[in-house]
């Protein structure tokens, strides 16, 4: 069970960190500062936040997979929770019907799972 859990840790952070940090790089690279997303930042300081924490998760899942500095993983996955469960429940973002939170919702808790997966890694002895 551990294991499928630091599986599904990896697989779920892997490609999330991958699209926001093409996100971030293009929008740097393009200087487009006017992204909308429902996280606690906007203008300039959102894509800076997309770019350095993708960076910053990148880092962390690399290092993980070669069992150094693994409670960073657990740090991203952690904050990673954290901007979901914002976006859900603490930003203005409105969901059209009950079919977009209940995928909303689902997001949130496949992201709690990645965190336990993350928590399971970092106690996982080498």
């Amino acid at each position: 069970m551990n294991f499928l859990l630091r599986a599904f840790s990896f697989l779920f952070h892997l490609p999330l960190t991958l699209f926001f940090l093409g996100l971030g790089s293009f929008a740097l690279l393009e200087g487009a500062y006017d992204l909308n997303l429902p996280l606690p930042w906007s203008g300039p300081s959102l894509t800076f936040w997309i770019f350095g924490l993708s960076l910053a998760g990148l880092i962390s899942i690399y290092l993980a997979l070669r069992k150094k500095a693994r409670f960073l993983f657990v740090l991203y996955a952690l904050t990673v929770l954290g901007l979901a469960i914002y976006w859900v429940f603490f930003s203005t973002y409105r969901f059209d019907g009950a079919a977009a939170f209940r995928c909303a919702l689902a997001f949130v808790a496949a992201a709690l799972v990645a965190a336990l997966g993350a928590i399971s890694h970092a106690r996982h002895s080498a």
